[in-house]
């Protein structure tokens, strides 16, 4: 950061970004990034389909769906415990 701040106060720097077509470039590359991600994302997703497979996603979304379900089975087998007398739990 110390850097940056040194780089800014250099009067040549300030010039060239106050530039508004210096700037466009900047947020041009910066925003590349997230779209560069989301096609990249999409065309995995539409080749995981094509092939049968789950994507990384579907695969998380599942593991939370088992844990969720075992969680409700537990609480569910712990009350059936609490109502049969002589049962241990």
């Amino acid at each position: 950061m110390d850097q940056i701040m040194k780089l800014m106060q250099n009067p040549t720097v300030m010039q060239v970004v106050s530039n508004p077509k210096v700037m466009n470039a900047v947020m041009s590359a910066m925003s590349m990034r997230g779209k560069v991600a989301g096609v990249t994302s999409a065309a995995t997703k539409t080749v995981a389909r094509s092939l049968g497979l789950a994507t990384r996603d579907e695969v998380r979304e599942l593991r939370r769906t088992v844990r969720r379900l075992e969680e409700q089975l537990n609480d569910q087998e712990a009350e059936g415990a609490d109502r049969v007398p002589g049962r241990d739990g």
